[in-house]
């Protein structure tokens, strides 16, 4: 008899977590600047969740995710929640009743200029007039008297004639909304008004590049190449940035703003509505004061709807609201910050948002999503309990090997610092007198050639172990990525919901 009170017991709490396994999805659209962030923070969510959930953002654009948010003169959303480096116009948000909307401020980034041209190591510094006249084509090389007065050090490595190649974003894109109101704002003469917006007519002779990856292919894919992109997205591929001059009348470069704080002080120093309901359309940060301050600084918000319920399945509405609470959550958003150079929204702002993403209405029905992040014994087992104490093997391995990676990049790195020391004959050592002589010498006197190609072979060795952690890690990420998508699909047994076509 015990036994059967035991087993009951065991079914009826396994009982709903059985018949709650279709997919509770959620769905959104818009800017790719910061996409990679959301990625990641889905696929976390993904891992540490009970149920099965599908998360998914398009990295589309800016343009593209308001107007599937708005629906395109329809009044129905095509997508969940929409994200954007510039705000809702002023005649977009006019059609939304008022006060039904959100612009929810979630990271700061830099928007950045970077170049593919052979300066062998030399910086490239460009005021707001001159990349205007390089972006409208009336600087065409980079040997041009404009740009060697700003950069004499370019004579030296450039001698011959070296075109410039100017590369832009397609369709809307916020990244081109960004920089055409910089340049009109700090050079009205040579950026004309007219020349600024999401799209705008570029001359002929520009290349376009679809997506912040379409942008990096065209700066790597052409020596000589201008283009512009998120200051993250270009330093994780390893572009090199153009340093341009501040308000203050100094040139720097996006990652010292950073460092130094010039990013935020864009924020501190706008004016931005006391209500994340109100009218952010005349919100700016472009060429804001400061000695530190980056000159073109983007906001990323997040669009919602105040009220959910257009979203058919309960869960999928306070599922919108935890992955929005995780993008102020240190335990998400952290790593946005650390892995792909933004910075995030704190202190009031964050607060306010944070109350506004508790508040959206939802079904009387609808489930509370919550978070583990310390073990709660029991309650952390819940059905709706997105725990971090949930991880997958493969997600465990591929960490390691990432770090794995990390430290033979630091040791490559090094090696090569100190063989180019050797070669230069820069460093110093003494001699049996005790005499100062240079390292190169005396490496070269010490050394003979099958000890320089033994260290040599060392170096090539841990490239080749490089690569092939690399490889495995992205095997690993496949593999899992596969897995992930095959028990989704396996435990789908009802239509995945998606917003209906009802305002």
């Amino acid at each position: 008899m015990k036994f059967s009170v035991a087993v009951a017991s065991v079914i009826a709490i396994l009982a709903p977590t059985s018949m709650a396994q279709s997919v509770i999805s959620i769905h959104g659209s818009g800017t790719t600047n910061p996409s990679k962030c959301y990625w990641h923070i889905m696929d976390q969510m993904q891992i540490q969740a009970k149920l099965p959930i599908r998360m998914t953002y398009r990295g589309v654009g800016s343009s593209t995710g308001q107007a599937e948010f708005i629906g395109d003169g329809t009044g129905i959303s095509t997508n969940m929640f929409a994200s954007g480096d510039l705000p809702i116009s002023a005649e977009d948000f006019a059609s939304f009743e008022s006060g039904s909307i959100l612009h929810l401020p979630v990271l700061l980034g830099a928007i950045s200029f970077f170049h593919s041209v052979p300066t062998g190591g030399e910086k490239l510094n460009l005021s707001a007039c001159l990349l205007a006249k390089i972006l409208n084509r009336k600087v065409t090389d980079w040997t041009d008297a404009a740009v060697i007065d700003e950069n004499p050090n370019l004579l030296n490595v450039l001698r011959n004639p070296s075109p410039i190649t100017v590369a832009r974003r397609v369709l809307g894109s916020s990244s081109t909304a960004s920089i055409t109101e910089y340049l009109h704002k700090v050079c009205p003469e040579e950026w004309p008004e007219e020349l600024v917006g999401r799209t705008i007519e570029w001359p002929v002779d520009t290349v376009p590049c679809e997506g912040s990856g379409g942008m990096t292919d065209c700066i790597t894919s052409m020596p000589g190449t201008i283009g512009y992109i998120d200051s993250g997205h270009g330093h994780a591929e390893g572009l090199q940035e153009i340093e341009l001059l501040n308000a203050a009348s100094n040139y720097i470069s996006s990652l010292e703003a950073s460092e130094r704080g010039g990013i935020l002080a864009a924020a501190e120093n706008a004016e931005i509505p006391t209500s994340l309901d109100a009218d952010f359309s005349s919100v700016n940060f472009m060429n804001q004061g400061g000695t530190n301050t980056w000159p073109i600084v983007a906001m990323t918000y997040v669009y919602v709807k105040k009220d959910l319920t257009f979203i058919q399945d309960p869960a999928s509405q306070t599922l919108v609201k935890a992955f929005l609470t995780a993008l102020y959550t240190d335990e998400y958003i952290t790593q946005c910050e650390e892995e792909f150079g933004f910075v995030r929204v704190d202190g009031e702002l964050r607060e306010k948002a944070l109350a506004e993403i508790e508040s959206l209405t939802v079904s009387a029905d609808a489930p509370e999503w919550t978070f583990e992040f310390e073990t709660i014994t029991n309650e952390g087992q819940g059905d709706y309990v997105i725990s971090n104490k949930r991880e997958s093997y493969s997600e465990a391995e591929q960490d390691m090997m990432l770090a794995d990676i990390a430290v033979l990049k630091e040791e490559i790195e090094l090696l090569h610092s100190e063989m180019d020391i050797v070669a230069s004959g820069t460093g110093h050592t003494h001699d049996e007198d005790g005499n100062i002589v240079a390292i190169g010498s005396a490496y070269n006197n010490a050394m003979n050639k099958d000890s320089q190609l033994q260290a040599a072979l060392v170096l090539s060795s841990i490239s080749i172990t490089l690569w092939i952690l690399t490889i495995v890690a992205l095997l690993v990420r496949c593999v899992t990525g596969s897995h992930t998508n095959t028990n989704l699909a396996m435990s789908e047994t009802a239509k995945v919901d998606t917003p209906p076509e009802t305002a």
